[in-house]
């Protein structure tokens, strides 16, 4: 179980992001709590994934304003020139070991790690290549 002391900066992913807001109990739970005890965020990169959906899956204004009205609460930390030092040098040792990680989760990771946050995610693989990045699942809660 991860304590909330050592995670009170969560960026919370794509994937929690959407199930929150398809109304899964566990998410809306989990996030509700969090809210009292942790500095929540999401990335620019998030907030991208989940504009693709809203666009791509449904009733588009409904999903518009569902999305506008969860983001508007989180903080939106964004890809700034440290962040994409830290990426580029990331991706280098990544690739130096034979291993690859797709360009989104790299950066949401890079910008948790220059803003000093950790990600809350249902894909922890994805991840869990980037070192210095604190990845935590629902499930560790």
């Amino acid at each position: 179980m991860v304590s909330l002391e050592i995670a009170k900066r969560l960026i919370l992913d794509s994937s929690i992001i959407i199930k929150h807001l398809r109304n899964s109990k566990e998410e809306t739970k989990l996030i509700q709590e969090l809210e009292t005890r942790a500095r929540l965020a999401t990335t620019v990169v998030n907030a991208f994934e989940v504009y693709y959906g809203a666009y791509k899956f449904g009733d588009v204004r409904r999903n518009l304003a569902v999305v506008k009205g969860f983001l508007s609460t989180l903080e939106l930390l964004v890809m700034d020139e440290d962040s994409a030092e830290i990426a580029g040098q990331t991706i280098v040792e990544l690739r130096s070991k034979g291993q690859t990680i797709d360009m989104r989760d790299l950066f949401i990771g890079c910008i948790a790690i220059r803003n000093g946050f950790a990600v809350l995610t249902h894909n922890k693989q994805h991840f869990q290549k980037i070192p210095k990045l604190q990845v935590i699942a629902p499930s560790e809660f």
